[in-house]
């Protein structure tokens, strides 16, 4: 997987664009950015919504994707097309836990190939027939396997990222998934430093675990001393 920062100058600003929204409320005088940094140390997030924070992630399998993309407040997405993103040599994801049994691998290698070369045959065949090649990448989709290599862009509000952080750098999260929100938060982190300890697994931030089933790392609220 390949993650990028679509708006880094932007993001860069981030402090002095939420502060600026901010200050009206109590017609505050000081540096723009040192009000919207001590918004987010105190949870005000309001002056913040207006802006977001854009991802470009590439070479991820759909199954991720779909995944990320149920994340609905405080976001906005764009999904590449399989009916008109042409994949005719597809990549895609291997599970994990067969990597250490080649017969495994091989029967998995060789049902991604099969469905590869149907792909082609479909899309060649519907593109004959109809000329159109948005719908023979339509129909040839259907056999695309859920580990199928995609892109999605997607922008979080600070709040929602850091939200999703909370919930995605748990240990507990699909190991995949949990990868990618690393990803996702040191790409944030290199432009804006002020928010390593807010990009955190939500029992860092808490220290206790809110989980119903937790790994053991921190207690729960009630067994916290």
């Amino acid at each position: 997987m390949k993650v990028t920062v679509l708006n880094p100058e932007e993001v860069k600003c981030l402090f002095e664009h939420w502060g600026t929204f901010a200050k009206v409320c109590y017609d505050s005088k000081g540096s723009a950015a040192a009000i919207g940094k001590h918004c987010m140390a105190s949870g005000h997030f309001s002056g913040s919504r207006s802006r977001y924070i854009e991802f470009l992630i590439e070479d991820c399998p759909r199954f991720l994707i779909d995944q990320l993309i149920r994340k609905e407040v405080g976001t906005c997405k764009n999904v590449q097309s399989f009916r008109y993103v042409n994949k005719d040599t597809f990549a895609y994801e291997i599970p994990r836990d067969i990597t250490d049994n080649p017969k495994l691998v091989t029967k998995y290698t060789r049902h991604m190939n099969d469905a590869c070369e149907l792909y082609g045959e479909i899309q060649h065949y519907v593109h004959m027939k109809s000329g159109s090649k948005e719908r023979a990448n339509e129909q040839a989709r259907y056999v695309l396997p859920m580990s199928t290599h995609g892109a999605v862009a997607i922008g979080f509000t600070i709040e929602s990222l850091i939200e999703y952080c909370h919930k995605r750098l748990c240990v507990r999260t699909e190991d995949v998934h949990h990868e990618l929100a690393k990803m996702i938060r040191d790409e944030a982190v290199a432009i804006l430093p002020e928010l390593e300890t807010h990009l955190a697994a939500q029992c860092e931030y808490l220290t206790w675990c809110p989980e119903g089933k937790g790994c053991g790392r921190y207690p729960k609220r009630g067994e916290k001393k």
